[in-house]
C-alpha cells in the first residue's frame, strides 16, 4: 500500500520553503501530492488511485517504475557512474540506436532536457549560417531558454492577445527582435516571412505534430512547404520532437510524415522517464558542436549521456524495437479517443476529441482547431468542470484547457472502459 500522508499540510510544507510549492509551474493546480506510481497508475496520500493520462507530459510510454528499465539502472549504477571523462558507459550504443531509427540522425548528441535540446539546435543553426533570426509558430513551446521562449501559450494569453510577446518575465526582450511569429498552419505568413528576411533567417523550429496546445497536426503540404522554404533560403528546418519521438513512432514523427528535418530535438520519451534528451542531426550541422571557440555552439554539462540515463534509454529503446509497444499504444489511443467523443455526443456537448497514436485532446468546441488562437476558443470554464468530475472519478489528465494527455503501454482495456465509464457520467453531470 501506498504511504498515507496528509496532503493539504504536505502542501503547505511546500509553499514554505519551495516558490508557490512547486519547482515547475504546471504541477501547480492540483490538491493531490502523489505517493506512488506503477504501470498505469498513480496512488496520492490518501490511498486513492487514478489512471495516469497525463504522465508527466509525455517521457513514460512503457508505464510507470517499468522494472526492466529500472533494472537496467540498478545494474548500470553498479558498474560506471559519472566519470567526466570521454565517451560515458553507454553512450555509443543508444546514439548508434537513435542515427539507425530517425530519419535525420547522422549524429547525435546528448543532453539533460527539453529546454536544453532546443537550445543547443538553436546555437547549431545559428553557428552555421551566421545569421540570427528564427521563424517560429505561434503558441508552440520549445523550452526556456531566451532563444526561443516567446510568443508561446501563457496563463493570460487570449485569442485577441498579440503573438509577439516574452513566455515569462525575466526573459531577455532582445529576444523578441530575432524571432518571427507565425500562425500555425498559416503558408501565406511563412513564405512572407521568408520573404522578408530570408537572408536573414537561420531556421525555421515547429513540432510537426503541434502538441504545446493540445493535439494539431499540420495541414497536408504544410510540412512539404517548411521543408521547400528552408531548402530555398538555405536555413536550418528543426524539428522539435521532444514530445513526438519516441512515442508516435521509434524514429520520430519525421518517420510518419515523411519530411526529414536538419535538425531535431528529442527527450521525453527515450528513456521512460529518466532525464535524457538530444540533438540529431546531419553530420555537417552538427560538425558545429566544439567547446570553447568562437565559431561552435558548445554543448557541456556534468549530466549529459549520465551512464544510468543512457542505460535506462538503451533498455527502452530494446524494448520498442523487440515488443508491440507502438501497436499497443495507437490501438488504446483510438479507443479512448472514440469512447471520449461518443460518450460527449450523448450528452449533447459540442467536444472535438482529436490526436495520434497514444496523444490526444479535448476541445470544448465543435470543431477542431487548426492553429493557436483557434484552440483558446475552447470553453475553458466548462472545462475544468468536466476535469474535477474525471478526476474526482479516478482520471488524471492536464489540469487546464489545451493540454494534451497521453496512455502508457501499461494501459490496459480494462482501465479505458473506466476511463469512458466515468466520462459519460461527468459529460452528462455538466450537460
Amino acid at each position: 500500500m501506498p504511504a498515507q500522508i496528509d496532503q493539504a499540510a504536505y502542501w503547505d510544507r511546500a509553499r514554505a520553503v519551495v516558490p508557490r510549492g512547486v519547482s515547475s509551474g504546471h504541477r501547480v493546480g492540483w490538491d493531490q501530492v502523489m505517493v506512488r506510481a506503477e504501470g498505469a497508475h498513480v496512488w496520492d496520500g490518501s490511498g486513492k488511485r487514478y489512471v495516469d493520462y497525463l504522465l508527466s507530459w509525455g517521457p513514460i510510454v512503457l508505464g510507470h517504475c517499468d522494472p526492466r528499465v529500472n533494472q537496467a539502472v540498478t545494474d548500470a549504477m553498479a558498474v560506471c557512474d559519472l566519470t567526466g571523462i570521454g565517451p560515458q558507459y553507454g553512450e555509443v550504443e543508444v546514439a548508434e540506436i537513435i542515427c539507425s531509427v530517425m530519419p535525420c540522425a547522422d549524429r547525435v548528441a546528448f543532453c539533460t532536457s527539453g529546454t536544453d535540446a532546443t537550445m543547443h539546435a538553436a546555437h547549431l543553426a545559428r553557428a552555421a549560417t551566421g545569421r540570427r533570426k528564427m521563424i517560429k509558430f505561434h503558441g508552440s513551446y520549445h523550452g526556456w531558454s531566451d532563444v526561443v521562449a516567446v510568443g508561446s501559450a501563457r496563463a493570460d494569453s487570449t485569442p485577441e492577445s498579440p503573438m509577439e510577446t516574452p513566455n515569462g518575465g525575466g526573459l531577455h526582450p532582445d529576444s523578441l527582435a530575432d524571432i518571427i511569429l507565425v500562425e500555425w498552419n498559416d503558408e501565406v505568413g511563412v513564405k512572407a516571412a521568408f520573404a522578408e528576411h530570408g537572408p536573414d533567417i537561420a531556421a525555421l523550429i515547429c513540432e510537426p505534430y503541434i502538441h504545446s496546445f493540445g493535439c494539431v497536426p499540420a495541414k497536408p503540404g504544410f510540412l512539404e512547404m517548411l521543408r521547400e522554404q528552408c531548402t530555398a533560403n538555405s536555413s536550418v528546418l528543426i524539428f522539435d520532437e521532444i514530445k513526438t519521438g519516441f512515442r508516435s513512432a521509434i524514429g520520430g514523427y519525421q518517420s510518419i510524415c515523411g519530411v526529414t528535418p536538419d535538425l531535431t530535438a528529442f527527450g521525453k520519451a527515450v528513456a521512460n522517464g529518466f532525464a535524457l534528451a538530444g540533438v540529431a542531426g546531419s553530420e555537417a550541422l552538427m560538425g558545429y558542436l566544439g567547446a570553447y571557440t568562437g565559431d561552435r555552439a558548445t554543448i557541456d554539462g556534468t549530466y549529459n549521456a549520465a551512464p544510468y540515463a543512457l542505460a535506462a534509454a538503451k533498455k527502452t529503446l530494446e524494448i520498442m524495437q523487440t515488443e508491440d509497444v507502438f501497436e499497443r499504444l495507437y490501438y488504446c489511443g483510438d479507443r479512448v479517443r472514440a469512447g471520449l467523443q461518443a460518450a460527449a455526443y450523448a450528452a449533447g456537448i459540442p467536444v472535438s476529441v482529436v490526436g495520434l497514436g497514444s496523444e490526444w485532446a479535448v476541445y470544448f468546441q465543435p470543431t477542431a482547431p487548426t492553429n493557436f488562437r483557434e484552440a483558446l476558443r475552447s470553453d475553458g470554464a466548462t472545462y475544468m468542470k468536466w476535469h474535477a468530475l474525471m478526476v474526482e472519478g479516478g482520471i488524471i489528465q492536464p489540469a487546464f484547457p489545451n493540454g494534451d494527455r497521453r496512455l502508457c503501454a501499461a494501459t490496459s482495456d480494462e482501465d479505458i472502459d473506466l476511463t469512458i465509464e466515468v466520462a459519460y457520467k461527468a459529460f452528462a453531470a455538466i450537460a
